[in-house]
Formats: C-alpha cells, sequence, structure tokens
C-alpha cells in the first residue's frame, strides 16, 4: 500500500447510523441509508445499507437491507 492509499483511507470520514450514502448498484448507483455498521476490524469493515426497490413507474414499492463493503460506499455531499 502506498502512502497516499494510506492517507485517502486514514482521511476517511467513518460511517455511522442515519448516513446517507451512495450505492454500487449494478452499472448505476442509488441512495440509501445506513443501519449499521459493523466488522471486526477496520480493514474489514461493513455497513447494512437500506435502499430502495423502484418499480417500473419509479414508485418505491419496498425498501431492502444490503451489506456493502465500508470502502465502496460514499457519502451523499
Amino acid at each position: 500500500m502506498t502512502t497516499n492509499a494510506k492517507r485517502n483511507t486514514a482521511g476517511r470520514k467513518r460511517l455511522k447510523w442515519g448516513d446517507k450514502v451512495v450505492v454500487p448498484w449494478g452499472l448505476d448507483e442509488i441512495v440509501g441509508e445506513v443501519i449499521e455498521v459493523y466488522g471486526p476490524s477496520p480493514r474489514h469493515r461493513y455497513a447494512k445499507v437500506l435502499v430502495p426497490v423502484h418499480g417500473p413507474n419509479g414508485e418505491t414499492l419496498a425498501q431492502r437491507e444490503i451489506s456493502f463493503p465500508h470502502d465502496s460506499l460514499r457519502l451523499v455531499a
């Protein structure tokens, strides 16, 4: 790991309950809400995110809890 990679990882904000995050979703991205953060160490941390399931007309049909690696999520600006 390079010095820059270490600095970038250490400088990232740690996710917490209630944070709005951008989630990778196939070739697209969606916005979800963090409902749990867990993992044995900072290098192996995951976030359980509540994501909407949209119907063909864009309406929200349901919400699902899905776990993602902490590093794959971005905070909504």
